[in-house]
């Protein structure tokens, strides 16, 4: 998604109010939204009861409910012309309310993990970290997800918001990366093959939840299903996983 403005001045401060008082009901699985609010990125917020909208970047949507009756009421708020991109829904278990009123999408589902910082299991590792710059984006982008993990501009543009950061071998070279997303979860995580092993993963996760709490943001992340290597990562730092799926939903990409 492309970076986002301050919008706070299109939208009503009671709005913003309502919304976190909505969200933080369950804010381990409605964190991404709640990220969104806390980085001042989106552009209009709906809300129905239980059910919150954003309208992001690029004509994307966030949304969330605690049941189908409202998440039914949300997309009546909201009208399929502010649904007809990408979505990013918060209980995947709501996809049928979706699909029943915006027709089949394609799901992107991910597990969601949360943490606060004081729960989470310290981690370091014998190499230095420091933080990434622009510099550095045309090696992530080459090696995360073997050069087809993201584009350079996105890098670039996740590594000026950031946080994120490098941990460097004895001989200077870059033996793993991490970064935030947009919707600023933690991920773009990668260890290269020859230093595997070496708590590398951890600790720079580690590092990159504490600069997120400095900076008063929230801790989680969005991790494939199949991710095993990943998935012990966050059990070995103590996150704790949300119990429904979360997903992104390209209404483009029909089958």
């Amino acid at each position: 998604m492309a970076p986002l403005k301050d919008c706070l001045n299109e939208v009503d401060h009671m709005d913003v109010k309502t919304a976190e008082r909505t969200l933080v009901l369950d804010a381990p699985q409605n964190v991404a939204l709640l990220q969104m609010l806390r980085q001042k990125s989106y552009e209009a917020i709906y809300t129905v009861k239980s059910a919150v909208g954003l309208r992001v970047a690029n004509g994307e949507t966030m949304v969330s409910a605690a049941n189908a009756e409202d998440l039914d009421a949300l997309i009546t708020l909201m009208g399929p012309d502010t649904l007809k991109n990408t979505i990013y829904l918060a209980r995947y278990s709501l996809y049928p309310v979706l699909e029943r009123r915006l027709g089949t999408l394609k799901p992107h589902c991910f597990l969601q993990y949360f943490a606060q910082r004081d729960a989470l299991t310290p981690m370091t590792c014998s190499l230095d970290i420091r933080p990434v710059t622009l510099a550095d984006a045309p090696f992530v982008q080459a090696h995360y997800g073997h050069g087809h993990g993201a584009r350079l501009e996105y890098v670039e543009e996740r590594i000026q918001k950031g946080p994120g950061y490098l941990a460097l071998a004895e001989n200077g070279s870059i033996a793993g990366f991490i970064l935030t997303h947009t919707e600023g979860s933690m991920g773009m995580l990668e260890v290269l093959p020859p230093y595997r092993g070496m708590g590398i993963g951890p600790a720079l996760e580690y590092r990159l939840a504490q600069e997120l709490d400095r900076r008063g943001l929230y801790i989680y992340s969005n991790v494939l299903p199949d991710n095993t290597n990943s998935i012990r990562i966050h059990a070995k730092l103590g996150f704790t996983r949300c119990p429904d799926l979360v997903s992104w939903l390209d209404p483009m990409a029909q089958e």
